[in-house]
């Protein structure tokens, strides 16, 4: 089975009048949509066969101020019906020096699968949003809001000492920014119900994401004008920043950016899995013990059913009956799964219109702000022009990009934007290195190692000067670009990035595009 999901809480009644174990049973019916409770029993084990082919098990355990249950549920992927996933949840109540310890440990993966099939994506639970109703749910790092916390600009540096760079943490941090002009590109609260049980959510205002760069030591770090970041744990100051997933505004309005943020928050839960501890163990032992042979703990058990006396039915008559049965209830079980994927279809054409409508509403406070537009970083651009913006907006304590360069990216014919944004992403990386003083090598080197030609300064200054087209107007100066990124040999579909060193070691680009004239005039 290939892990996808792992999480674990400690489960603390929100009520000191709660029956603990019966509030567990009635979210488990709710998520599960089964209308009689009594179908899980604290006192027997049980199978049974619900709606859409899904099998439940349900193996529990009560003594002496203990209890233990065990529910394994497998159910067809509604749409690959050649995946099937496993649910395995497993909630122990023990006994602590502080009270009664309640946790549960939900672990979800899946099998099967033909060497075309998509991976699925994977979400959290709705039985989180169902206990969340009696319980808190409390991880190592503390206890989960479905409702973003809010964060003030005076406690930013704490919170980016104590939180973000905390080295004991466990769980993700998400953080949602507003827009400049207010609001947020989604309700805090559905962002917070989305990522709930992945990860602690927080939402900062425009006007303190200043103060959040400087904390995190640059915007590279950061999260502004209406984009989300997930901070993984491991972050630090230090840390590279395209390991810490950033969505931007326009990405975050779009449900299946949304949707690959979660799945990389469950490939952070799976890393952290922890496993079953010795009590679990022993509990199970004596669970077993208690019912002798326990059937119900063998997943290929079967239930033996026992010959009514009295009753003398025709054998060929029965058989006919039950394969009737089946037949009618396949049928049934393939018409319910095509009308769920009918209602699938539609709830995500619903929610394309929606994602349109958020899209548009964001572009337009962008524009509004005048800031560009761009898609995520882990993105390919769709033009070299969004390649070079890209860099402007991640690298602008290293790299100065001239209007020139905007203007040249924008005209530019070079078919490749993903390689243009290779292109910018590594003058950038080398150039905070520079910049910082922890480039030990060549430029030449650098470059090479990055799979990035580049060709230096064809002219020694004070000898020749450049010709004209190399001389780029900054604010109050001009610029002489003589080093340059190459791409390609047609002169006019190529990719040229011309940039010299800046004084305090980053660089300044003064063209992105074509190959301009090459000739140097003595």
């Amino acid at each position: 089975m290939l892990p996808r999901l792992a999480l674990q809480f400690e489960l603390v009644p929100r009520s000191d009048s709660l029956n603990a174990e019966k509030a567990l049973v009635t979210a488990v019916a709710a998520w599960l949509g089964i209308a009689h409770e009594s179908l899980l029993n604290w006192d027997l084990p049980s199978n049974h066969t619900l709606d859409g082919g899904r099998i439940l098990r349900w193996a529990p355990f009560i003594e002496d101020g203990t209890a233990l249950a065990d529910l394994v549920l497998h159910e067809p992927d509604p749409v690959d019906r050649s995946i099937q996933w496993s649910t395995h949840l497993t909630y122990v109540k023990t006994p602590s020096v502080t009270g009664t310890a309640r946790r549960l440990s939900i672990r979800i993966g899946t099998t099967g699968g033909t060497p075309h099939s998509v991976t699925p994506p994977v979400r959290p639970p709705r039985l989180l949003t169902e206990l969340d109703r009696d319980f808190l749910l409390v991880s190592n790092d503390g206890p989960l809001q479905k409702t973003p916390t809010q964060l003030e600009g005076s406690t930013l540096e704490a919170f980016v000492r104590y939180v973000l760079c905390d080295p004991a943490r466990t769980m993700p941090v998400l953080l949602l920014t507003e827009l400049p002009d207010g609001g947020y590109v989604m309700p805090p609260e559905a962002f917070g119900a989305e990522v709930f049980g992945l990860g602690a959510s927080y939402v900062l205002r425009h006007a303190d994401t200043f103060a959040l760069s400087d904390a995190v030591g640059g915007h590279a770090r950061s999260v502004f004008l209406g984009s989300a970041r997930a901070y993984l744990p491991g972050f630090s100051l230090e840390s590279d920043p395209f390991q810490h997933p950033l969505v931007l505004a326009r990405a975050l309005a779009l449900p299946g950016e949304r949707r690959r943020l979660v799945q990389r928050l469950a490939e952070v839960s799976v890393e952290r899995q922890i496993p079953d501890d010795v009590t679990v163990e022993v509990l199970r032992d004596q669970r077993a013990a208690m019912y002798g042979s326990a059937a119900y703990a063998d997943e290929e058990s079967a239930i033996e059913l026992d010959p009514v006396e009295g009753i003398e039915g025709d054998a060929t008559h029965l058989a006919t009956m039950l394969r009737a049965y089946d037949t009618s209830l396949r049928q049934a079980e393939g018409e319910l799964a095509r009308t769920r994927e009918r209602l699938i279809e539609m709830r995500s054409q619903l929610s394309h219109e929606r994602t349109n409508v958020r899209a548009l509403r964001t572009n337009l406070a962008a524009m509004r702000e005048g800031q560009p537009i761009t898609r995520p970083v882990n993105d390919s651009p769709e033009s070299v022009l969004e390649a070079v913006e890209r860099a402007q907006a991640l690298y602008p304590d290293a790299v100065e990009i001239l209007p020139t360069a905007l203007k040249s990216a924008e005209e530019s014919l070079f078919p490749d934007p993903a390689t243009a944004w290779r292109y910018m992403r590594a003058l950038g990386e080398i150039a905070r290195k520079r910049r910082d003083r922890m480039l030990y090598k060549t430029l030449e080197e650098a470059f090479a190692e990055a799979d990035v030609e580049f060709v230096a300064a064809p002219y020694e200054p004070g000898v020749r000067r450049p010709h004209d087209q190399y001389t780029f107007r900054a604010a109050d100066h001009e610029v002489n670009c003589l080093d340059q990124l190459r791409r390609g040999e047609n002169p006019a579909t190529c990719l040229r990035v011309y940039f010299t060193s800046s004084e305090d070691g980053g660089f300044i680009v003064g063209h992105v595009g074509r190959q301009l004239d090459s000739v140097l005039v003595p």
